[in-house]
């Protein structure tokens, strides 16, 4: 493998970590604030000890490797808002089936199915979907384009190693 594979490789790995960073930084931000809004309280809405909610990371991830192709905004903003229910959907009743836990509920929110999703948060999802592929995604890459990149990879890989760490102690403390 040539360096310049290598680099583009390592390079590759280091976006992909810091847009799921900021994905989920931003996602935890958006949860706070909606609790605050609701009930006037602040409330860490995240499973972690972090200030991260990593539902938020892969949602944006999955959302742009599926549709990172389409340019049109607006067509992109509604196969978003479609998709990202379906998934919220999914990730309520997988998260009800392990943890045994009711993680979020849209329980008199208007146009809410089983409590599980709502067109309200559907739409807004729709929104942080079209902000982390125009707003996001590009200044990353671009940042990643610069500088070495090994040390962009040793850093993506320095904050996996801490939120894979936050993870184990967060279902360690579950189980006890």
């Amino acid at each position: 493998m040539s360096r310049p594979e290598k680099d583009r490789i390592l390079r590759g790995f280091a976006l992909v970590v810091f847009a799921f960073l900021a994905a989920s930084f931003g996602g935890w931000i958006y949860e706070v604030i909606c609790v605050y809004l609701l009930y006037h309280v602040f409330y860490n809405r995240g499973m972690l000890h972090l200030t991260l909610c990593p539902i938020y990371g892969f949602g944006a991830w999955g959302l742009y490797l599926l549709l990172h192709k389409i340019k049109n905004s607006a067509l992109y903003f509604v196969l978003s808002v479609l998709i990202a229910s379906a998934f919220e959907y999914a990730c309520a009743l997988l998260l009800e089936a392990v943890f045994h836990r009711n993680y979020w509920t849209y329980e008199g929110w208007p146009l809410s199915v089983q409590n599980r999703i709502s067109l309200v948060s559907s739409l807004i999802f729709g929104v942080l979907a079209l902000i982390f592929a125009k707003c996001i995604v590009p200044p990353l890459k671009k940042a990643v384009s610069r500088g070495k990149a090994l040390g962009w990879f040793l850093a993506a890989a320095g904050a996996i190693c801490v939120i894979l760490a936050d993870f184990a102690i967060v279902v360690k403390g579950m189980q006890s």
